[in-house]
């Protein structure tokens, strides 16, 4: 008798730790991958900084004011945003892949070459990209992507690099 009467105790308190166990795992889950709960961030790479940023729910189009700190004057040529990296792994996936200043990347039909001197800022719009196009959204969810620069610095020639990871809610 007192050996079931231990079973019993175990067996149904084993099975509420193991859906209690499973609940909060659950919870936990949900509250990690909510893009309504996660934080809005811009991770600049070395010789960059991220102002302020925004992406448009309706358009997709990304407003990001970029610093540069790389000890001289750098000559915009283009920019990119993109849900995700190519096969190779160095330029976007999505959209505007050579990062060029073709005017059907950015808002109102064009791109003007920017000088971005260093100590600086200036601020760009264009599109972002994920897999179905232009990457739109829900208010207040999140685009997480990649922003890469096409530049020019004098007497070094041209380059295109990764500039900033961005989390951004779709206001």
């Amino acid at each position: 008798m007192k050996g079931q009467a231990a079973i019993d105790f175990l067996v149904s308190y084993g099975i509420v730790l193991i859906a209690l166990a499973i609940t909060i795992i659950i919870l936990f889950k949900i509250s990690i991958n909510n893009s309504y709960t996660s934080s809005p961030y811009c991770t600049p790479s070395p010789g960059f900084s991220c102002g302020f940023f925004t992406i448009n729910a309706l358009s997709g189009v990304l407003s990001i004011q970029m610093d540069q700190a790389t000890g001289g004057p750098i000559i915009v040529s283009g920019l990119a945003c993109s849900s995700d990296f190519n096969a190779s792994g160095n330029m976007p996936e999505f959209g505007n892949i050579f990062v060029t200043a073709n005017a059907i990347y950015y808002p109102n039909g064009r791109f003007t070459q920017n000088t971005i001197y260093s100590g600086s800022a200036d601020t760009f719009s264009l599109y972002c990209y994920g897999t179905g196009g232009i990457a739109t959204g829900q208010l207040g969810s999140a685009f997480t992507g990649y922003v890469w620069m096409n530049y020019t610095v004098p007497n070094y020639g041209q380059r295109t690099q990764l500039v900033a990871t961005v989390n951004a809610k779709y206001t």
